[in-house]
């Protein structure tokens, strides 16, 4: 025979009897919540193309014609550097050209008529010298015959020694012809030398150019223009400030040259590829910028997610991911995320 015995729990077996029921359900909702958990969002920041604007020559600025916030276009003229000192240089070039001339027209003067003397000199004494030598030859021939005569006594010795001094003295001039030839093919040697004279003040006259070429480069250098189309961002200095050279005048953006950079986790960045289109919001959800991957960084960026736990995990390091918007909605500074969808 068996007896049914009733057991009522009381309230404090009830609330044990619960408790590891609730720890169990709520590890259940968690675990449920973190599979079904967003993808963390993605921000990044705008940068733009900025340049500083500087000084290539010392000097002092006579005139800024810009400020902050004013639209320039490319090659309006920024300041003007102080140029008295260059111009003077200029100057100072273009009279040594000038003086460079004059002595190397003066010096081709001179080539082409000591050019002109010594050919004639040459061609004269070339005549004198075949002169000398057919007088030289005819002496000769007399000199041997009367030899002969008055070796036979068919004339006097007398006679003889008129046509032997007649010989020698054709030898006296056909020798001094030779030196006269000699001579001539000489002033032509000088002709040469002054020729090598002009070629030297030729190459003096295109250095003294190439240093008024550098002059005049510096002096283009005092107008301070802008490189694009742009906005100015920053003001460094003020007229009448003494700058030196490579100092920087003033700051220039392109509103139209602009992207942003995110920092993306190296497990989540096989979902980025270069010219992929993403769409961004901004911190105002009203503004929603298309953009262009460009560029993915091969190097690892200084920020990491560290490890939360001891058991084994890794740090994980971020890469750059360059987005071009080229909007002139934007400005540097401003921040955007990835939408959800948009890549």
């Amino acid at each position: 025979m068996f007896h049914i015995i009733t057991i009522r729990p009381t309230n404090s077996f009830l609330r044990w009897l619960a408790f590891p029921l609730l720890l169990i359900m709520t590890a259940t909702l968690l675990t449920g919540c973190g599979s079904n958990a967003a993808a963390p969002e993605v921000w990044g920041r705008v940068e733009a193309k900025e340049v500083d604007i500087n000084s290539k020559i010392p000097g002092r600025v006579v005139n800024l014609l810009v400020k902050e916030g004013d639209r320039v276009t490319k090659g309006q003229i920024l300041a003007h550097i102080d140029n008295r000192d260059i111009v003077a240089q200029v100057n100072q070039s273009k009279a040594n050209i000038k003086a460079l001339d004059a002595q190397t027209a003066q010096a081709t003067t001179v080539t082409v008529l000591q050019d002109q003397t010594a050919k004639a000199s040459l061609n004269t004494a070339q005549a004198q010298l075949e002169k000398a030598q057919s007088d030289l030859a005819l002496a000769e021939n007399d000199y041997n015959r009367f030899r002969e005569l008055v070796a036979s006594g068919a004339i006097s010795k007398q006679l003889f020694d008129t046509y032997r001094t007649k010989y020698q003295v054709a030898q006296a001039a056909y020798s001094q012809a030779q030196a006269g030839l000699a001579s001539a093919q000489a002033g032509l040697l000088q002709t040469n030398v002054n020729i090598a004279n002009e070629e030297a003040m030729r190459s003096k006259v295109a250095q003294a150019q190439a240093t008024l070429q550098q002059v005049e480069v510096s002096l283009d250098e005092t107008e301070i223009r802008a490189p694009f189309d742009g906005i100015i961002t920053a003001k460094y200095v003020e007229e009448g400030a003494m700058v030196s050279q490579g100092m920087p005048l003033v700051a220039i953006q392109d509103p139209l040259d602009n992207w942003v950079n995110l920092k993306v986790k190296e497990t989540e960045l096989s979902r980025y590829f270069v010219q992929q289109q993403v769409k961004m919001q901004g911190r105002d959800s009203k503004l929603v910028l298309d953009g262009t991957i460009v560029d993915i960084s091969k190097k690892a960026e200084f920020a990491t997610y560290r490890a939360t736990n001891e058991r084994g995990d890794n740090d994980i390091i971020t890469f750059n991911v360059k987005i071009q918007v080229n909007s002139d909605k934007i400005r540097p500074g401003m921040r955007f995320k990835l939408m959800d969808g948009g890549i």
